[in-house]
């Protein structure tokens, strides 16, 4: 399968859930659903029951190797539009068959930072996550540079006030369920 052309839309905001109860992002805003914390069997029935595909943390999925064979199931069989990791190569791999792959880049220092964006696989349809996402309200102009975009801030997102703060410098921000619920609220 060669890689599609067509852009995958990264909605504003994604819903971290476990996908257990099967519920959907609040009416009202752009969001979508992010699966982590949970198992495959659950990845596969949301991915085939659900019309909007949810992105994935490939990285929490307990039954998932995050290696060529477990990208390309994503990619293909369940068309997994959104694919969040760690590992470079799965990133690039996911990326080479049409996915939005967004590799985790710690941000805990300035030091951290830089060696985390050094194994970035930059390429097309490969963004950057930032975790913790609220240092992005704190990072110098020079370090938001460095980002490959798209940015999405992930972690310790706790308000809506928070989420603000990181679209002033993000494409998207990864939060809880009430967090988007309040977003929603406030539109």
């Amino acid at each position: 399968m060669a890689a599609s052309r067509t852009p995958i839309r990264l909605p504003r905001v994604l819903v971290a859930e476990s996908g257990h109860d099967g519920s959907r992002p609040p009416p009202g805003l752009d969001a979508g659903i992010l699966l982590r914390s949970t198992d495959l069997a659950t990845v596969i029935e949301r991915a085939l029951a659900d019309s909007n595909p949810p992105a994935v943390d490939l990285d929490t999925i307990r039954g998932l190797d995050a290696d060529d064979a477990a990208v390309a199931f994503l990619r293909r069989r369940l068309s997994i539009e959104i694919l969040l990791t760690r590992r470079p190569k799965a990133a690039s791999a996911f990326a080479a068959l049409g996915g939005l792959a967004l590799h985790n880049v710690f941000a805990f220092d300035s030091t951290g930072l830089r060696r985390s964006i050094a194994s970035h696989p930059r390429g097309a349809r490969v963004g950057t996550v930032i975790s913790p996402g609220l240092v992005l309200s704190h990072m110098l102009p020079s370090e938001l540079a460095l980002l490959v975009r798209p940015v999405v801030a992930y972690g310790l997102i706790n308000t809506v006030a928070d989420a603000r703060a990181c679209l002033e410098h993000a494409a998207a921000v990864v939060v809880r369920r009430s967090v988007a619920e309040d977003l929603a609220g406030g539109m």
